[in-house]
């Protein structure tokens, strides 16, 4: 059985006319990963800083393992909330040596806290780095450490807020996948906030959807990936197309088109010809035209290493992009054919795959 060890009731912040947070509420459970992930100033800081206790609320309630910790006029400060938090820019303090930093704020005898701070240290992998100072460590290697010092109390609940952000591609990428199994192996909870997708997809269990101080959608990455709520989280969280369904019909391939007859016919208020199809460009087959039975032609081919993404000019008159790994062979102004695997119906919001 899951326990909630978060639960935030209805919260809100305001900073004068602006609502930074507007009647949010979400819960998490214990050793559960979730992503904040939304668009700058949508009011995913301002959400980690008042379960920190770092802002007050203007409404609502924090609630922390049951108790309540923030409320108006009700404000449990940050070192009595037993919550790591780790910024965006490293903390450290350059005055102290990287043992020294991740002992900051233990409690109990010397020998007790040197005994945490070597677990640490093993922990992250920094154990020849104990007596270095900040300014002789990597970025990576500085956020390790930030992180080591919010672990060391042992709190039940880690507060991410875009860790990642300030180093470079190969480092970040390497670095959340560190840190995200040695949170794991810890089995805290965590909340990480983000504007990066690929971040919270890799990262999270679950993910929390924002927009403008409000959440517009919640549930797993998958889910929210291949079942978004409307167009907006749709071209948030990835690629898509979109096309009417009476010039999509014919790109269907046989899977879907058995799945979307049903689809349809599940809500009568609705037309097909009101309806419009989200299709991701992974979801696109794409087969060089024969006996001039061609749906579009290749306009543009941008080249990744891994993967290449071909801009498709239909006849029918919409653009497309599909991607399609880089080892098949496409050129310019070739004459295509393409097939639609999997799709979403919008407005009413139904998946085809299987």
């Amino acid at each position: 059985m899951k326990t909630l060890i978060l639960e935030c009731q209805s919260i809100s912040k305001n900073y004068g006319s602006l609502k930074a947070v507007n009647n949010v509420s979400f819960q998490l459970n214990r050793k559960e990963f979730l992503a904040i992930l939304g668009p700058s100033g949508c009011g995913k800081s301002t959400i980690l800083r008042m379960i920190a206790g770092l802002e007050t609320l203007d409404h609502g309630k924090v609630l922390l393992q049951n108790l309540v910790v923030s409320e108006k006029g009700k404000l449990v400060v940050p070192e009595q909330r037993g919550v790591g938090m780790v910024f965006q820019d490293i903390s450290l303090f350059p005055h102290l040596n990287v043992s020294e930093n991740i002992a900051f704020g233990l409690k109990g005898s010397k020998k007790e806290k040197r005994q945490r701070v070597r677990e640490m240290l093993d922990l992250v992998s920094l154990t020849d780095c104990a007596n270095k100072m900040p300014h002789m460590l990597s970025g990576g290697q500085q956020q390790r450490v930030a992180v080591a010092r919010s672990l060391a109390p042992s709190p039940e609940l880690i507060l991410l807020d875009e860790p990642f952000s300030n180093l470079d591609y190969q480092l970040r990428v390497q670095l959340r996948q560190d840190i995200r199994d040695i949170l794991r192996r810890k089995e805290v909870s965590v909340i990480l906030v983000t504007h990066d997708q690929s971040e919270a997809f890799t990262f999270a269990d679950r993910m929390v959807i924002m927009k403008q101080g409000i959440i517009v959608q919640e549930g797993t990455p998958t889910g929210i990936y291949h079942a978004p709520i409307d167009s907006w989280v749709a071209t948030f969280v990835g690629d898509a197309n979109f096309l009417p369904y009476d010039a999509a019909s014919i790109y269907l391939d046989s899977y879907s088109q058995k799945h979307d007859v049903t689809g349809f016919a599940d809500d009568s208020t609705l037309q097909k010809n009101s309806q419009q199809l989200m299709v991701r460009p992974e979801d696109i087959l794409v087969k060089s035209a024969r006996n001039k039975k061609d749906h579009g032609i290749i306009q543009h081919i941008d080249f990744s290493g891994d993967q290449q993404v071909l801009k498709i000019q239909l006849l029918k008159g919409n653009q497309i992009i599909a991607r399609v790994t880089s080892r098949e062979n496409w050129q310019r102004d070739q004459h295509v054919t393409i097939r639609i695997k999997h799709f979403t119906v919008f407005p009413h919001s139904r998946m085809t795959y299987n």
